[in-house]
């Protein structure tokens, strides 16, 4: 089961190894991501990166999507951890059951703020990504904005005044 995704430039961090992994009680964690799964180097980091006792894994997108749609991922907890919303989009489509949390915060800035504008403190989006958020939202995939556990969820569909 899927009990959150988080769209999160840096993927595996301290907020998700330490704070959000605990709060969601999780034993696996999973970055998706087509690039990065190609990349041994940021695979190795991010593997590191994760805490004691919780199995990470780097998966393509139809990868990821194949092993957690397997009846046996069922009674997994597993983070996914992405840093792509057209990915996301993806990914979202070829999963059999949704996941429970679709959360987004600190994402935008490393790939530069040029053309992208704040929606919060710590989510910069472009126009093709606030449109991939309100086409998710359609298809009833919507996402709240929440960095830290104890933080107040906010609807991400008002943020971007869908």
């Amino acid at each position: 089961m899927i009990k959150m995704l988080r769209i999160d430039d840096r993927l595996i961090h301290g907020q998700v190894a330490v704070t959000w992994s605990k709060q969601l009680d999780v034993n696996r964690i999973v970055v998706v991501s087509d690039t990065i799964s190609q990349d041994e180097i940021q695979i190795s980091a991010l593997k590191m990166a994760a805490p004691e006792g919780i199995k990470s894994f780097v998966l393509s997108v139809d990868k990821a999507a194949t092993m957690l749609n397997d009846p046996r991922a069922k009674n997994l907890k597993v983070l996914v951890v992405m840093n792509d919303p057209v990915q996301v989009e993806s990914f979202l489509n070829k999963l059999e059951v949704q996941p429970g949390i679709l959360d987004i915060a600190n994402y935008g800035r490393v790939a530069g703020l040029t053309g992208r504008d704040k929606v919060t403190d710590t989510v910069y989006l472009s126009e093709k990504e606030k449109n991939v958020f309100k086409h998710l939202s359609v298809q009833g995939s919507a996402f709240i904005y929440q960095p830290l556990p104890n933080d107040s969820a906010k609807n991400l569909d008002s943020l971007l005044e869908v």
